[in-house]
Parts: structure tokens; sequence; C-alpha cells
């Protein structure tokens, strides 16, 4: 009996999704194979009869159990804004005065 417990509480704790429709299902699946194996364990003289009763109320609880594990939406980035990075500096650095063209090539 320990087993079937054990089983079905890491099926709800496996449905820790983002997608709540996800969490909701494996919960309600674990949820009722717990409920089913404690309801025929319990009524095993009267041949497991409880197995049925115990699906449907262990399946409810863990559909709720899963739709609880859903965490919550990320929260928005903070709005911190940073100054824009300031311009290059100017790519040709001129001397004060410019410097005479070069002379030309000599003729051939």
């Amino acid at each position: 009996m320990r087993t079937i417990v054990t089983a079905g509480t890491l099926l709800v704790l496996a449905a820790c999704t983002p997608n709540p429709g996800a969490n909701v299902t494996e919960g309600a699946v674990g949820g009722a194979a717990v409920g089913c194996g404690i309801g025929a364990a319990v009524t095993a003289p009267l041949l497991g009869v409880g197995c049925v009763p115990g699906a449907i109320i262990g399946g409810a609880a863990g559909s709720g159990a899963g739709l609880a594990s859903t965490p919550p939406p990320p929260s928005p980035p903070s709005t911190a804004y940073a100054y824009p990075p300031p311009p290059p500096p100017p790519s040709t650095a001129y001397a004060y005065p410019p410097s005479p063209p070069p002379p030309p090539p000599p003729p051939y």
C-alpha cells in the first residue's frame, strides 16, 4: 500500500510544468491511481469494489493538486533602463595645423 501511495505522490509531483492543462491531467491520473489502490485495498474482502469510487475521488483531488502545483508565470523584467553608450571617438585625429600634402611623384 505504501508503494501505491508513493507512486501516486510522485506522479502528482511530476506535474510541475508551467502548463496547467498538463498538470491537471497528470495530477488526475496520479490521484486516480492512488485512489483506486487505496479503495481496492480497503474493500479487498468485497472483491475491491472501492476501486471505482476511490479513483473518482482521487482523480478529483489529484486534478486540484496538479492545478495547484502550476508555477506562476515569470515576472516581467525590471524596468531599470541604462543610458545609451557614448558615441565612439572620431576615426581620424587631425594635427593642428594640418600637414602639407605629400609631394607629387617624379616624372619618368
